[in-house]
């Protein structure tokens, strides 16, 4: 099971390859040239300006992800990049038809979109459904899952998360101090542990079951 396409797939297809800068738009919905971007490197956020003028985070961009953005236009949302993003560039042949797309593009752009989907419906769930300890700890178990996991001296599974406790807080919809508090009562239970850009998983299985969390989501067998 992959959690996104292999970067091999998507360098195969040639492209052109761009970086952006800590802190820079990717794209947004004034965008008006469509194309298609893959992240080969780095973290960005998919996020909406509210009327009150708060950020939602509707979904962290991480490798092997796509942004189409015309999808982004249609969303009105706006792509940032949170550390430095490398991303390979293609046309956006869903608006631009007269393309001579190769058939292996056509599949993986459809598994993507596929997986956007996917990960959006357990998004809505999430946020509705459980309450501050569920949502955060159900996001951390996602992201671990899409970007990969390592294990430690301890041999607790971890990853490097670049997010502030407000980006975590701008996706699930809760104040920096309500996270900082669920964050506080996760590691004292034994759950999870985030400390100076690393998330660890202190035990995992128990986590799991307490979020429901399945990553069976994540699945596709088009590529």
């Amino acid at each position: 099971m992959a959690a996104h396409i292999s970067i091999e797939h998507i360098r195969s297809l040639g492209g052109v390859a761009r970086t952006f800068g800590a802190g820079s738009a990717i794209c947004d919905y004034d965008s008006n040239a469509p194309r298609l971007l893959f992240i080969l490197e780095g973290w960005a956020a998919r996020s909406k300006m509210l009327p009150n003028g708060t950020r939602f985070v509707t979904e962290f961009v991480l490798r092997g992800d796509m942004i189409s953005t015309s999808l982004t236009a249609l969303s009105r949302e706006t792509v940032q990049a949170i550390t430095n993003v490398t991303v390979m560039v293609f046309p956006d042949f869903t608006s631009l038809p007269k393309i001579d797309t190769p058939a292996l593009f056509y599949r993986i752009v459809i598994a993507e979109l596929l997986r956007y989907q996917a990960r959006m419906s357990e998004r809505f769930a999430n946020i509705g459904r459980r309450d501050a300890l569920e949502k955060t700890g159900y996001l951390l178990l996602e992201l671990g899952s899409r970007i990969g996991t390592s294990r430690d001296y301890a041999n607790a599974e971890y990853f490097d998360c670049p997010l502030t406790q407000a980006d975590i807080g701008d996706a699930v919809g809760l104040s920096t101090v309500h996270i900082n508090r669920v964050l506080r009562d996760m590691r004292e239970a034994g759950l999870l542990s985030f400390r100076n850009g690393i998330v660890a998983f202190l035990d995992r299985p128990r986590l799991m079951d307490i979020v429901d969390f399945d990553q069976s989501y994540f699945d596709t067998t088009m590529i």
